[in-house]
């Protein structure tokens, strides 16, 4: 009888699937929902509606990889990030409302790829096909949406790739994708707002406790061993530079998401000294 010889199976740093099994995933898929329909109660189109949902949806998974012990701070992130996302642009070329207005959720997908494969919380090291999907993602966050969040790929697998560990990405696998997501902006990003300006800025005056050194205790999801605490408190700080450039280039209303988590774990910090 002929052997038969197993198919290597391709094991991806980037997916985490919902477990419906842990009540913060079950709350935090309630609040897409919930983002999503009180949107629209609020008066926007069902297009900008599903970006604010999914933008609430992104803070709390965005969060759950920044403070893998605390579940608690992802879910905090979430009426944040609604609140910041419900402001109108000052300045966009059009008004993120109509279907051009669900490009503006790219950012915080692509935030959320970049401090995944950063932190490795999933456990394998990130691999040639992750970072060509990471690529792809920061060509088109350049290209259509966002020239800030466009980098967060390329410095996450350049840092990761840095630190030498089971964790690592390919050796200069970064300088490509950040080649991709240096492309020049086919259109202006998301804008601005109030809100997101006072959330980003809220980020930074907690850039000192977000910046500390914190011990982690939780366990990749795929492999043995805990979450790196140097990774952790790494895509951090790339969080907080990113939302630099972000008040600088006036993209912030995009990377809301993004500063809602910041603020949560910023705050729980403060408030635990």
């Amino acid at each position: 009888m002929p052997s038969v010889t197993a198919r290597p199976v391709l094991v991806s740093a980037l997916p985490r699937p919902l477990d419906f099994a842990y009540p913060s995933n079950r709350w935090a898929a309630a609040g897409l929902g919930l983002g999503l329909l009180s949107a629209k109660l609020l008066g926007h189109s069902w297009p900008a509606s599903l970006r604010i949902g999914l933008g609430t949806f992104t803070s709390w998974a965005i969060g759950r990889e920044l403070d893998p012990d605390h579940s608690q701070t992802a879910l905090i992130a979430m009426p944040l990030a609604f609140v910041a996302s419900l402001g109108r642009p000052a300045d966009a070329a059009e008004p993120p409302e109509g279907l051009s207005s669900l490009r503006h959720v790219l950012p915080g997908f692509v935030a959320l790829s970049s401090t995944r494969a950063l932190v490795a919380t999933v456990g394998p090291a990130p691999s040639a096909q992750d970072a060509a999907a990471l690529g792809v993602q920061a060509a088109a966050a350049a290209l259509s949406s966002s020239s800030v969040s466009s980098l967060m790929p390329g410095a996450a697998l350049a840092w990761s790739s840095q630190a030498r560990d089971r964790f690592s990405a390919p050796p200069l696998s970064g300088l490509g994708v950040l080649a991709a997501g240096a492309l020049p902006a086919a259109g202006r990003g998301a804008g601005h707002s109030v809100l997101a300006d006072l959330l980003s800025l809220t980020a930074l005056g907690l850039s000192n406790q977000l910046a500390a050194s914190e011990r982690i205790t939780s366990s990749c999801d795929l492999v043995p061993g805990k979450v790196s605490d140097e990774r952790v408190r790494a895509a951090r700080l790339l969080s907080l530079g990113t939302l630099v450039l972000g008040l600088l280039r006036r993209e912030t209303l995009a990377l809301a998401p993004l500063a809602a988590a910041c603020v949560s774990i910023g705050a729980r910090r403060t408030l635990r000294r």
